[in-house]
């Protein structure tokens, strides 16, 4: 079985990481290849959710997020690097998303922008603004209950 690592392939047999070193392109290939894994499966798991037929019990926050690194870390140095990588994968793939107060809202106010030849007027641009935080809050407030569901607290 192989388990996934940016830029490193690795092979895991018998509970031992067997380490296969490769050269800059091929790094750079894998590389690019697990990003796209990554990011292709968490936006299908995402897409899923929007739908309706994917478990949002799965979303996690910060806790979550803590508690699945600690485990992580007591495989050793590879799993936890894996998982880091994971991480910021993940952040910058919702960072991009279109909504205002992210990168991604920006580019879409910058879209609007290039095809209107002016930009938003400021009271357009506060009202997505207040809608993007109300997202965000709503994001960061059921992740945050899934977590403590995860915890036995609720």
């Amino acid at each position: 079985v192989k388990k996934r690592m940016i830029g490193i392939k690795l092979s895991y047999l018998n509970n031992e990481f067997k380490k296969q070193p490769l050269g800059p392109t091929k790094a750079i290939y894998y590389s690019v290849k697990e990003v796209w894994f990554v990011t292709v499966t968490s936006l299908n798991y995402l897409g899923k959710i929007v739908t309706g037929s994917g478990d949002s019990s799965q979303l996690g926050g910060p806790i979550r997020i803590a508690k699945i690194t600690g485990q992580v870390a007591e495989l050793g140095i590879i799993p936890f690097l894996s998982i880091m990588a994971y991480i910021s994968i993940s952040l910058g793939m919702i960072n991009l998303f279109p909504i205002p107060m992210l990168d991604g809202g920006h580019l879409l106010f910058y879209f609007f922008e290039k095809i209107l030849g002016r930009p938003l007027s400021q009271k357009t641009q506060e009202g997505f603004f207040r809608i993007g935080l109300f997202l965000l809050f709503s994001l960061m407030f059921f992740v945050t209950f899934n977590d403590l569901r995860d915890l036995g607290l609720f």
